[in-house]
């Protein structure tokens, strides 16, 4: 659809009457491209977008705005993606069927509100914002890769259980692939759940993980603006060279457009590689209790996504549901409910019930 919005000759589009009113916010989006040569052409454009779809103008006629953006004011609004489509599309995960892993494998369902604004990076080339948010190239719904699950969720394990030696000292300066690999090969539990890449097999062997990662999905995304410039006491830049320029930022949005938090949802399963090493019972109970605990002690504190030491990708736990083959006392799911529900399966798993 973005390929013919961007071939089509549409004035009613760019106008800003009712038939513009009709298009959805990606359909414009896309359009507000058509015709630009360079970057710096999209300015006037962006300013118009944000108007009409990423502002609550708060009492300011639609029209007026347009004529003189000084008047636009106001806070973000959320705006919805199409989520019903990718169900349809087949591109959330599907229910893994515990009954065909081997025994002692598990499949967990991490649900959380997000509290704040989440910043993700896209690989579009060309887009109406220089720093759009990861979505579908198809239907435009924002999401969290699951490398980048797989990334936050290794942080976290290595936070909660940190090494003997300080970080920097396990390789070279500014070579975390280095400092990870000689992490992974003094802690087994990691070593287990994440794997190791290795770039010399002749050194050392790569070796797969056991946790497998599904994306998160998200179903409405928000535009920021953050200036980065530093002022003096009478507001003007105070020429720290840090900027002066204010930069706009699509993000996931923490409400809908109804002002009711966003919910989502981190899919991840346990494989336990039966009759190999390390695959009894306990060390399988003892690797997704540790996983657990770290995310819940870690996520919730640092948030995920980009900037996240500032405040963005915030979240709350909601709720945690665990489904396992193997288990005596976990012969049926095992949900908990509550800001404390991932701490609490984290505990069940790891103390067992006889």
């Amino acid at each position: 659809m973005n390929f013919e919005l961007l071939a089509e000759e549409r004035v009613a589009i760019e106008s800003a009457g009712i038939a513009a009113a009709q298009w959805s916010w990606q359909a414009h989006a896309a359009y507000q491209r058509r015709g630009i040569v360079k970057p710096e052409d999209l300015t006037g454009r962006r300013s118009a977008f944000l108007i009409r779809h990423a502002m609550d103008l708060q009492g300011v006629e639609l029209q007026e705005a347009l004529d003189d953006p000084k008047k636009a004011r106001g806070g973000a609004r959320s705006l919805p993606c199409a989520m019903r489509e990718i169900d349809r599309a087949g591109l959330r995960a599907a229910p893994v069927d515990i009954s065909v892993l081997p025994a002692f494998s598990a499949v967990v369902t991490l649900r959380f509100q997000l509290l704040t604004p989440l910043l993700t990076r896209d690989d579009d080339p060309f887009y109406l914002f220089d720093n759009p948010v990861r979505k579908d190239h198809v239907y435009g719904v924002p999401f969290l890769a699951a490398a980048s699950v797989k990334g936050l969720a290794a942080d976290a394990f290595q936070r909660g259980f940190p090494h003997r030696l300080p970080w920097k000292e396990l390789g070279k300066k500014s070579d975390d692939q280095s400092r990870t690999m000689r992490y992974r090969q003094d802690n087994q539990i990691a070593k287990r759940l994440f794997g190791i890449a290795s770039d010399d097999p002749q050194e050392l062997a790569s070796e797969a993980g056991r946790l497998h990662f599904s994306p998160v999905w998200f179903s409405h995304v928000q535009y920021l603006v953050m200036n980065p410039s530093r002022t003096d006491k009478d507001g003007k830049p105070d020429g720290s060279g840090i900027g002066t320029q204010p930069i706009q930022f699509e993000a996931v949005a923490p409400v809908t457009e109804k002002g009711k938090p966003v919910q989502a949802e981190i899919g991840f399963f346990y494989f336990n590689p039966a009759g190999a090493r390390d695959s009894d019972e306990t060390t399988a109970r003892t690797d997704i209790a540790c996983f657990l605990g770290a995310l819940a002690a870690w996520w919730p504190a640092l948030g995920l996504g980009a900037k996240r030491l500032s405040g963005y990708g915030a979240i709350a736990p909601l709720s945690a549901n665990c489904r396992a083959t193997g288990y005596a006392d976990m012969q049926q799911p095992i949900e908990f409910s509550g800001v404390d529900s991932w701490r609490r399966l984290a505990e069940r798993i790891a103390k067992g019930r006889a």
